[in-house]
């Protein structure tokens, strides 16, 4: 059994990835335009630009997996990148201008103004380790309204979507912020879609780093075969004596901790924090699941058809981009793909049975 749930079958998501390629092969090829496409520096953009979707997806893939989904994806992320923001304004120059009147005032009453530290260093630390604990704390309350108040999954996160995009409107003052002065070093190398003597983006090898270890984690632990085990079938689950409602709660916690490094990256892409960022974020990371062979009902999911599912759609975006076609079109090719992916996987398992 054990086999089964663990066993990658890349065709439906590899085939898809390599039609893909072949496609546009084929059209840029007729173009004259085949060298941008296979170029390093055009690889190098396709890679840094999809580095964040990534890292949520391989958060959503968790969720998804136990049977579960997450619609608060792109609120969490923008939420994320105004706290990061915020908390790095106040603790390295004590610019309080941005926040609402009444919090600002309350810093400077508790004499919490910690601005002139002339390194970036430690205020960097802090902002990055508050936007993560956000982000956590956004998945664990998901996990607890899931598990204590029985509220089913999508309308917890839903709930959850629109409360965080709240919170970082109301935060961020309702406006967009930024550094007030240089930037620091690291999110200068972030930010950077190649690297002088890594090829690529730091965030790539982020984004490689926390895939082997969700890898890991679904393959070889008690939390994962847990998490397989719950998507696959929770009153069998439960007959079996898997901790069910602790077991969301950790999944919950991990996957909003993972969709933290996704804002703490489009923190830096994005040179700040934005209430406004990440919209519909959700629909691309759901879509990238689904895309690289997992099952919404639950139980089916692995770490490399995720990634090729996101490889799909930076692909589609970037083949697309140099035909200079409208958006819409890239729009209506992922809806199809999905579609289509779906009723092949289907397919695929009525087959199998």
């Amino acid at each position: 059994m054990i086999d089964r749930i663990f066993r990658w079958r890349p065709g439906g998501p590899l085939l898809g990835l390599l039609s893909l390629l072949a496609l546009f092969f084929l059209l840029l090829y007729l173009r004259g335009q085949l060298g941008n496409f296979c170029s390093l520096a055009n690889l190098q953009v396709l890679l840094h630009k999809n580095s964040i979707l990534a890292i949520a997806a391989l958060g959503m893939l968790l969720i998804i997996i136990s049977g579960g989904i997450d619609l608060s994806v792109g609120s969490v992320v923008a939420l994320v990148t105004v706290v990061t923001m915020q908390c790095y304004r106040l603790l390295h120059d004590g610019s309080q201008a941005s926040l609402p009147g009444w919090l600002a005032d309350w810093f400077n009453q508790a004499g919490w103004n910690w601005g002139g530290l002339r390194s970036p260093f430690w205020p960097s630390v802090v902002a990055v380790l508050a936007g993560l604990a956000v982000a956590c704390l956004c998945g664990l309350i998901n996990g607890l309204v899931i598990t204590r108040l029985r509220v089913v999954p999508f309308v917890a996160t839903l709930g959850m979507l629109s409360l965080a995009r709240g919170l970082a409107v109301w935060l961020a003052g309702r406006t967009r912020i930024s550094f007030s002065g240089r930037r620091p070093e690291w999110v200068d190398d972030f930010s950077r879609t190649s690297s002088d003597w890594l090829i690529f983006s730091p965030g790539i090898y982020l984004a490689a780093l926390l895939a082997v270890l969700v890898f890991v984690l679904l393959r070889f632990t008690i939390l994962g075969r847990y998490t397989y085990a719950i998507g696959s079938s929770e009153a069998t689950a439960r007959l079996c004596g898997v901790p069910v409602e602790r077991t969301r709660l950790v999944i919950y916690s991990l996957a909003g901790l993972l969709i933290g490094v996704a804002g703490i990256l489009l923190f830096v892409h994005g040179n700040g924090g934005d209430p406004n960022a990440a919209v519909g974020l959700e629909l691309d990371v759901i879509a990238a699941v689904v895309i690289g062979g997992a099952s919404l009902s639950g139980g089916q999911g692995t770490v490399g058809g995720t990634l090729l599912g996101v490889l799909i759609l930076g692909v589609l975006e970037n083949g697309v981009s140099l035909f200079d076609v409208p958006v819409e079109v890239k729009y209506v090719l992922i809806g199809v793909i999905v579609v289509v992916n779906t009723a092949l996987g289907n397919w695929q398992r009525r087959r199998g049975q």
